[in-house]
């Protein structure tokens, strides 16, 4: 049977950094499917803890680090994916201490955190993308011209699960956000992908400042779930390759850059 090490999702990135994916959608399908519904099937965001955030992070950063390092593999699980601490034989152990350390100055974060995420509107996501996507472009001119209802969509973007977790409480706050999505075409009902979106994100505040001011939060956590939803686009229907890494961070005037 095949297996995997577990890595963290930083060291993941890293390792991608070079990678390139090819867009989503073909010439022929950005053609065909000039207009879209965004169709959000998730409900509610799923938050995941970091589990190297609590009192016992040192042990548990030991512990996969040690294995990592012995050549140990185990199945990778979502849950394991940290974006923020490095896990190896030398570095495993004090980045999870650490990690763990700090959490115990932030014993509520996840509550918070949570509670910022829920106040959020996470609908704007699925407006990005439906806004984005339906954005008049040369290769829809003809097709938009011909089409008897300019309303009836094309195609539906179907968003079937966001999940978003936190880094560890050091320095500047920092989360990621992922998407499971896929699009089918209408008219055909074929699925022309189904894919996951991934975006990590560094805010330009510290931890403390950032849950100090939770409407500052609310508000950047939108702006980041705008910027995940261009990515989305972007996916669709670049005409080259692009990037497989999505590293997002703000600055001081609040606004979301890519890295």
């Amino acid at each position: 049977m095949r297996r995997k090490a577990i890595l963290p999702a930083a060291a993941v990135l890293i390792g991608l950094l070079t990678a390139c994916a090819v867009p989503l959608l073909s010439p022929d399908q950005r053609k065909e499917i000039c207009q879209v519904v965004v169709l959000e099937k998730f409900g509610s965001p799923v938050f995941e803890p970091n589990i190297l955030s609590n009192p016992a992070g040192g042990l548990t950063g030991a512990g996969l680090g040690a294995l990592a390092g012995a050549g140990v593999f185990l199945p990778p699980t979502s849950i394991l994916i940290i974006f923020t601490v490095p896990i190896g034989a030398a570095i495993g152990a004090a980045g999870g201490s650490a990690c763990g350390i700090a959490s115990l100055a932030h014993p509520t974060a996840d509550a918070d955190f949570v509670s910022v995420l829920r106040a959020a509107d996470i609908g704007v996501l699925g407006r990005t993308v439906e806004a984005g996507f339906n954005a008049p472009r040369a290769e829809c001119s003809h097709a938009r011209a011909d089409r008897a209802s300019a309303a009836a969509p094309d195609g539906v973007i179907e968003i079937e699960k966001v999940r978003v977790g936190m880094g560890c409480m050091l320095g500047r706050m920092e989360y990621w956000i992922a998407v499971d999505w896929r699009t089918v075409n209408l008219r055909t009902k074929r699925e022309l992908n189904s894919t996951l979106t991934r975006c990590a994100f560094t805010s330009i505040r510290n931890v403390d400042d950032w849950f100090a001011d939770r409407g500052q939060a609310q508000q950047e956590i939108e702006r980041v779930l705008a910027a995940t939803g261009r990515r989305m686009v972007l996916q669709l229907l670049a005409q080259d390759v692009v990037d497989v890494e999505c590293r997002l961070h703000s600055n001081d005037a609040g606004e979301i850059k890519a890295r």
